[in-house]
């Protein structure tokens, strides 16, 4: 089966006083397209050196090839070979990395409250509209989506206590996202000339999932998986935090989470320092909250878990899975990045739930998918990969 090499790129001018599209590349050899659940990716692009492609990959350049994926143009080299054929390799990253761009100024403190909405009021605090040197810090044609801040808005992720002075507002993200298993991105909107941020959870679609979902499960009995492997680390793993948060000498506020009862050789230590965390803390309003005993204590206790995690056994089953021919699912149609899918290796007795964390589209001679899955113990690592050619 043959398939166009190419797909549309379209070239957007985005800078603080424009937005609008400058053209379409006509020309390239090579496109490495990704999209992931969680974060940025990166793209990766070769094209002939022509005037036209020349102004095209300009540093700050936006990418779109449809949809609501974009990239940034960020790296341009420039080279010829040994033939005397002239090239750029022009490589980015997705629209997610603007927000690497901006700090937590000051201290944000939340108790008791739903992961997502937590990620929402960390970018309308920091990014759309700064509590803080508003005019100068604030992202242009970034908006909130999801629904947030209108009545329809249906928060998700767990309640958790979270504190944070300072560092990458995109860190902090990360960070939030991966401790309730939910994924973040910048929408590419250019009708509406929009960049939107949106907090998504993706859709259970594993076997025998109580939300009514058609399940999604590749096995070895149906020839789906093509090759395994378990892969299990423990020389990281800790099990018990201490965590130290305000104040000094004896009158530091100290916490212990994790496991405090494991003993000998099962008992693996992490000490945490915590003093950015604060029990006072300065409102937008220039007003002061002062956290209860217990408040502190959960905010501290908060940070060791998330340090644990950091610190947890590494256990992933790899496994590439068959994507061409007779299958059963179509990624884009049964499943989506995002989703959480089963993957059942009976020869190895593991069965998996594993969430596809990214995709990533290549444009060459050949067309290929690849598919990345994660998060879940075990996580599946393996990148997998869809060929088609003539």
């Amino acid at each position: 089966m043959l398939l166009e090499k190419q797909i549309q790129i379209l070239v957007f001018k985005v800078d603080n006083d424009t937005f609008e599209p400058i053209g379409e590349v006509n020309q390239y050899d090579s496109l490495i397209w990704p999209d992931r659940f969680s974060g940025y990716a990166n793209f990766e692009l070769w094209a002939p050196i022509t005037d036209e492609n020349s102004e095209f990959f300009k540093e700050g350049n936006i990418l779109w090839c449809g949809g609501e994926n974009a990239a940034i143009v960020e790296i341009v080299k420039s080279r010829i070979d040994e033939k005397g054929t002239k090239t750029f390799n022009v490589k980015g990253r997705t629209l997610e990395a603007y927000l690497e761009d901006r700090i937590i100024w000051g201290t944000y403190s939340a108790t008791n409250k739903p992961v997502s909405t937590i990620m929402y009021e960390i970018v309308k605090q920091q990014c759309v509209t700064p509590n803080v040197k508003a005019a100068l810090r604030k992202i242009p044609y970034l908006e909130l989506g999801g629904g947030y801040g209108t009545p329809e808005y249906v928060a998700f992720g767990g309640n958790i206590d979270f504190q944070k002075t300072g560092g990458a507002v995109y860190s902090s993200l990360l960070t939030l996202a991966a401790t309730a298993d939910i994924g973040f991105s910048v929408k590419f909107y250019p009708k509406t000339k929009k960049l939107v941020f949106v907090v998504e959870e993706g859709v259970d679609r594993t076997t025998g999932n109580t939300d009514g979902n058609d399940p999604v499960e590749f096995s070895t009995d149906l020839e789906d998986i093509l090759s395994s492997s378990y892969y299990k680390n423990v020389q990281d793993n800790k099990s018990v935090a201490w965590v130290q948060g305000e104040d000094t000498g004896a009158s530091r506020k100290s916490v212990i989470s994790g496991d405090d009862a494991g003993t000998g050789f099962s008992r693996k230590e992490l000490y945490v320092d915590a003093r950015d965390l604060q029990s006072t803390v300065m409102n937008d309003d220039g007003t002061q909250t002062t956290l209860t005993t217990a408040q502190y204590e959960a905010q501290l206790k908060n940070r060791g878990d998330d340090k644990l995690a950091e610190n947890a056994t590494t256990e992933n089953f790899e496994a590439q899975i068959r994507v061409f021919g007779d299958i059963q699912y179509e990624y884009g149609v049964d499943y989506q990045k995002g989703d959480k899918v089963t993957v059942r290796d009976n020869q190895l007795d593991v069965v998996v739930s594993a969430r596809i964390t990214e995709s990533q589209e290549e444009y060459d001679d050949e067309y290929a998918l690849v598919l990345t899955f994660g998060y879940s113990y075990p996580t599946i690592m393996q990148k997998v990969k869809q060929k088609i050619s003539e």
